[in-house]
């Protein structure tokens, strides 16, 4: 096997954290989900068959989200909708999504279908994914996560797009005790997220729009330039409003492998230029590199391939949830968590100033916008690559992510292709079915919205599911 990461990266072990997936579906269809089938052309679902995978933590209150870890929404999420939910005891602590439907089954639209999820890190779940080898689950992991994932290992997701040869070994989900059989893989996305900059109130007097920041000042912020909430630009950013008196800014980063950081630093890498931002301080251009380990110090001439040299006085914590908690457990603190994070923590989140100029919140309308006209980039059919770095939308969210899933072009049962087409073309529907303003709490797009993500475009949904329709099935697509 030989693939690469965007990033400047060979390194599998490095990345993102993870979540990983299994979905057993079982016989059953109920009329519902019929419905679903025949008006998103999916195949029928064939008994007695798992899927199994692992992907980013950016998803996983979209995908499974329950638990003590996710109760903000009486909403269910992508796969305990389409099927019957996670195991009880995963289920405890999520409210019902209608009176009369149990903890964690929501009304499935396949009732047939069970999902369990458990993360292992992005690395650990690409290698099981491109190399049929099933990680444990990592030590430390909360117990309503500790679920194995088994194998076959069926698709990953990331948060930012792989490349490399088309080509994989490992084997297109062949069970157990067979032979491996090279595969080509299909990649594509599926919702949008922003990452932002959110922050610890305590000590701030923040003005009724919102704390605003323009572009050179969080590029200031983000290079370890400007330390104290008094300073002079973040008062000029908001009206000439005293934020603070005197009270240090502390930064929070990560400091596990992220695609948070490596979406993050992308953008600071364009944004943060003065052929990003004409006429930006040199104070605040960025200089730290670009990838998703992150380290602390003194920045070399030449940063290390796929990392950012962060300032020492930074602080940091691991995962999206540790810097979460690093916010709110320090007074002055602001940091970078996605959208989803920021939403399940009830985090403030900085007004930041976009490309157009103007200054735009994080919400589910703004990160769709971000991705209004982007364009496929990958040179491979069965591939789908975005690069939505700086958007130049009016109302876009300037700092955004669309999570991708990763399949197999041919799956030795073609069972496996079949519920994964399924699934792919209820969540990916155009328009939504059942349609926005009938059964909220069925429809994906809100289900998504609801949870801190992003609907993408029907453009792009539409791609993504033809792309999926045309390659994953059980015959190898040369």
């Amino acid at each position: 096997m030989d693939f690469y990461r965007d990033r400047q990266s060979k390194n599998l072990t490095s990345s993102i954290s993870v979540l990983a997936i299994t979905i057993s579906l079982v016989v059953g269809q109920s009329a519902t989900h019929k419905s679903v089938a025949q008006n998103a052309t999916s195949p029928a679902v064939a008994p007695a068959i798992s899927v199994n995978g692992a992907g980013a933590s950016t998803v996983n209150t979209l995908f499974v989200g329950t638990g003590t870890a996710y109760p903000f929404s009486p909403k269910g999420s992508w796969f305990n909708v389409f099927g019957v939910g996670n195991p009880p005891s995963l289920n405890n602590n999520v409210p019902p999504a209608l009176a009369g439907f149990p903890n964690g089954t929501y009304g499935p639209l396949n009732t047939g279908s069970t999902f369990r999820y458990a993360p292992v890190g992005s690395g650990a779940g690409l290698t099981a994914f491109f190399t049929q080898t099933p990680p444990p689950v990592p030590a430390g992991t909360p117990a309503l996560n500790n679920l194995t994932i088994l194998r076959p290992v069926s698709f990953a997701a990331s948060d930012d797009p792989v490349a490399g040869t088309e080509r994989v070994s490992g084997g297109p989900n062949n069970a157990g005790g067979t032979t491996a059989d090279a595969a080509k893989y299909v990649q594509v996305p599926v919702v949008g997220v922003g990452i932002t900059l959110a922050f610890n109130r305590t000590g701030l007097t923040v003005p009724a729009t919102g704390l605003r920041l323009s572009r050179p000042t969080y590029c200031a912020i983000l290079n370890g330039t400007l330390t104290n909430w008094n300073d002079i630009r973040i008062r000029n950013d908001n009206g000439g409003a005293i934020i603070a008196a005197n009270l240090p800014l502390r930064f929070v980063r990560r400091s596990d492998n992220s695609g948070s950081t490596f979406v993050l630093s992308t953008h600071l890498n364009t944004a943060c230029k003065t052929t990003g931002t004409p006429g930006l301080p040199a104070a605040a251009v960025w200089s730290r590199g670009v990838g998703s380990i992150s380290v602390a110090g003194t920045v070399p001439p030449t940063p290390p391939a796929n990392t950012v040299v962060w300032p020492a006085t930074f602080l940091s914590a691991s995962g999206g949830g540790g810097v979460a908690t690093a916010i709110t457990s320090n007074t002055g603190a602001i940091g970078y968590v996605d959208s989803a994070t920021r939403l399940a923590r009830s985090l403030p989140a900085a007004v930041l100033r976009n490309r157009a100029g103007n200054y735009t919140a994080v919400s589910s309308t703004s990160i769709s916008a971000a991705f209004v006209g982007a364009a496929d980039t990958d040179s491979s059919p069965r591939r789908i690559r975005l690069q939505v770095v700086d958007p130049t939308g009016t109302t876009a969210y300037p700092i955004v992510s669309a999570p991708y899933l990763l399949f197999y072009d041919r799956y030795a049962d073609v069972r496996i292709a079949n519920a994964i087409k399924a699934h792919i073309n209820w969540a990916l529907g155009v328009p939504p079915i059942p349609a926005s303003g009938t059964d909220v709490t069925i429809n994906p797009n809100s289900i998504a919205t609801a949870r801190g993500y992003a609907p993408l475009p029907d453009a792009i949904k539409t791609l993504s599911r033809n792309v999926v329709n045309t390659y994953v099935d059980g015959v190898f697509q040369p």
